[in-house]
């Protein structure tokens, strides 16, 4: 996590506690500005709508937020308004809560990001069941009030997020720097013996993730808007970033070979451990350049780093003359990996100074920006409606979903309806289902143990505060719970549990004061929520293991996109790099579905074994691309033109077949100059060889482990 506190359950990225306290800030001022004007009862009602909106003003594009305010304002107030006309009319209440529900998860098409839409208007619907209107014209005023709260705070929010742009991009950049120091600190621990290799691969494959994540959230916001020459310079200083990770990707080498043939020696295991040592220092030195940019503290030159890693080629030198080398013995072939490994250091160490100066020299930034077209990197245009007409079919696993949840929140309102004689609030089960429920099971199990354990600390917290608290503290209380609640959603569900409780239960205070104690009534809410979401969760269920196939797929035709751009002599920029993102993202996309899929009920170990194993020979294959790039890039002076293609003709319909190419258009490559290789080009000529063979062997490993990844049937479920 980027800029942690020292607690480590209490660690939050700058974006979220910024994000969670303009939200509260602007829920405040609406609020309280309300309260003057209107007085108390006025401004409760006015908060409920102001909160609503608020769950959405997450960072994002202007544009893309000025929509969802739009949705949140128009949908959640004619929700209000609809629960408020039909007090008396159950059905049409349950037609209210089935088309939230089904429209609600639906929007979830369209990213983790409609998370947060979706919660705005169950959370509305619920506010609004929780109260005592009285209908009629008394409804009207209750929802022009509620409507008035939201759009105060989409105002407020829409300002604010003009104003702090800027600032949501550095902390944007800054948060992948650090997630990218933390990949290679990770990075590091694949030269320590003491760590196996194995495991440490496996942090390294999760740090990779949590960066591409870090990196599409950055892209997101910082090829947008880019009048200003700073704002130009840090989308520049995303791009250096990305090529700085792929060059250190590249050394991501057989590490296995290393550590058989150096670990246990006395003067070249010892290099292992100044690599490893200088890889950390290279990660305190990208984390320097994001303080640069934070506090404008300038980081340090890397004169130091480069001649510690000078010194490390220099020792070798001396272990194992270049001369001495043979590459047909594995402690030869052990040496010429160590050496390639530190020359593409080496580069790594270059194109870090070159981020260096990128954020210092706008020219340099602008050099940068003119190899692309920076656009074609931006997500499409949300909101597409005819992406939700192609998800309108049972196979859609968000379709099934949306079915789901309307089905699981229709049985809460027959329940909460049936226990409204016991309880006044008993729409709170709708609550408790709508936020554990999500449209895998791993997902919603995890949710149902915080949503339980925060619940109960949170109704803890309510009842101390009740007793002990006035009513001025306790509406500073409720601020300061939905600054927690809104900063945490992204990152720790169970604090967002937890004070989202606090302010559920002091919103019911304050909206009706002479309602008594809620806290017992919140327990009994949140077991039956949690109960029937646990029901549910097996009706029409799309378990992660149905998505492998699709993923499968699109992993292995990113790796051949890529594959073929990495085969070029000279590839053009952006479709190198288009090719290197798609792969990027279709590997994050594995990863995460493997994470879900490890919490489903009959995923077997030798399964996830399988999978495991085919996710780290794709990354392998990732590295062994990227690695074939920067040779070409930076050596390619070196080679002759001619017979560099040559080499790659031989090699590339071989690697492409064993990444699934099957049609000969998929196989066709550039056109060749198949010339013998010169006498003076061998030693180029065999080191590309080399780094293609391994290429080969682990496109190899990749075609075995697909064809073997036959998933066993699930025991419960379709």
């Amino acid at each position: 996590m980027p800029n942690p506190f020292n607690l480590s359950i209490f660690a939050l990225p700058a974006q979220q506690l910024l994000s969670g306290a303009t939200a509260a800030a602007g829920v405040a001022i609406v609020a309280l500005a309300t309260g003057l004007w209107l007085g108390s009862a006025a401004a409760a009602v006015v908060a409920v709508g102001a909160t609503c909106a608020s769950i959405v003003d997450t960072p994002a594009p202007p544009g893309h937020k000025r929509i969802a305010f739009l949705i949140v304002i128009l949908f959640d107030s004619l929700v209000t308004l609809g629960i408020g006309l039909s007090e008396q009319n159950l059905v049409a209440q349950a037609g209210i809560v089935a088309i939230t529900s089904f429209v609600a998860a639906m929007l979830t098409i369209y990213g983790k990001t409609m998370l947060a839409l979706c919660m705005s208007m169950i959370l509305s619907m619920v506010f609004a069941f929780g109260v005592e209107i009285g209908g009629g014209a008394a409804a009207v005023h209750h929802a022009l009030l509620f409507f008035a709260g939201a759009v105060a705070y989409a105002a407020f929010g829409m300002g604010m997020s003009h104003a702090l742009e800027a600032r949501h991009k550095q902390i944007a950049l800054t948060g992948t720097l650090d997630a990218f120091a933390a990949y290679v600190r990770a990075k590091a621990a694949l030269y320590d013996s003491r760590i196996s290799v194995e495991a440490s691969h496996a942090t390294l494959i999760e740090r990779q993730v949590t960066l591409m994540e870090q990196v599409e959230a950055a892209r997101n916001l910082l090829f947008r808007h880019m009048q200003a020459p700073r704002e130009r310079q840090m989308a520049a200083a995303l791009i250096a970033t990305l090529d700085t990770f792929e060059i250190i990707l590249s050394s991501q080498t057989d590490y296995w070979l290393l550590r058989r043939q150096f670990a246990g020696q006395r003067d070249s295991g010892a290099l292992l451990e100044r690599i490893r040592i200088g890889v950390q220092h290279t990660a305190l030195l990208i984390e320097d350049i994001a303080n640069e940019i934070r506090d404008g503290r300038p980081s340090p030159s890397l004169h130091t780093l480069r001649n510690e890693f000078a010194a490390i080629a220099e020792k070798l030198q001396q272990v194992a003359p270049l001369e001495s080398s043979d590459g047909d013995t594995e402690h030869g072939a052990a040496l010429l990996e160590l050496r390639a490994t530190l020359e593409r250091i080496g580069h790594a160490i270059e194109a870090v100074e070159r981020l260096q100066q990128v954020i210092r020299q706008s020219d340099t930034a602008e050099m940068v920006l003119a190899t692309i077209r920076i656009e074609e990197f931006l997500p499409p245009r949300p909101y597409r409606l005819q992406l939700l007409r192609r998800h309108l079919r049972l196979t859609s696993p968000i379709f099934r979903y949306a079915l789901r949840l309307t089905a699981a929140m229709l049985c809460a309102f027959v329940i909460a309806a049936a226990l409204t004689h016991y309880f006044s609030h008993g729409s709170w089960i709708l609550l408790t289902v709508a936020v554990i429920m999500r449209a895998s099971y791993s997902a919603t199990r995890q949710r149902q143990k915080d949503r339980l354990v925060g619940n109960l600390i949170g109704c803890v917290l309510a009842a101390v505060a009740l007793h002990l608290l006035s009513d001025p503290v306790l509406l500073g209380l409720y601020f300061a719970s939905i600054a927690l609640a809104h900063a945490y959603a992204p990152v720790r569900y169970l604090i967002t549990s937890t004070a989202a409780c606090v302010m559920a239960l002091l919103m019911m205070h304050f909206l009706s004061p002479a309602s008594g104690s809620l806290l017992a009534e919140r327990l009994l809410d949140t077991a039956i929520g949690a109960g029937i979401a646990a029901l549910f969760s097996f009706v029409l269920p799309y378990w992660e293991r149905q998505s492998l196939p699709q993923l499968t797929a699109a992993l292995l035709r990113a790796n051949r996109k890529y594959a073929r751009q990495a085969l070029k002599r000279n590839p053009p920029e952006q479709s190198y790099r288009l090719a290197r993102k798609d792969l990027f993202d279709a590997g994050a996309d594995f990863a995460g579905a493997l994470r879900r899929l490890a919490a489903e009920p009959g995923a077997g170990t030798a399964d996830m074994t399988r999978l495991q194993a085919f996710l780290s020979a794709n990354y392998r294959m990732m590295a062994q691309l990227a690695a074939l790039h920067v040779l070409l890039r930076m050596r390619g002076r070196d080679l002759d033109p001619a017979v560099a293609e040559a080499v790659l003709t031989r090699h590339r319909p071989t690697l492409l077949r064993l990444l699934g190419a099957e049609t000969d258009t998929e196989l066709s490559v550039d056109d060749a100059d198949d010339r013998p290789a010169a006498a003076d080009q061998w030693q180029m000529a065999a080191a590309l060889m080399q780094r293609l063979q391994q290429a080969e062997s682990v496109a190899r490993q990749i075609s075995d482990l697909a064809a073997g990844l036959q998933i066993a049937p699930l025991r419960r479920g379709t």
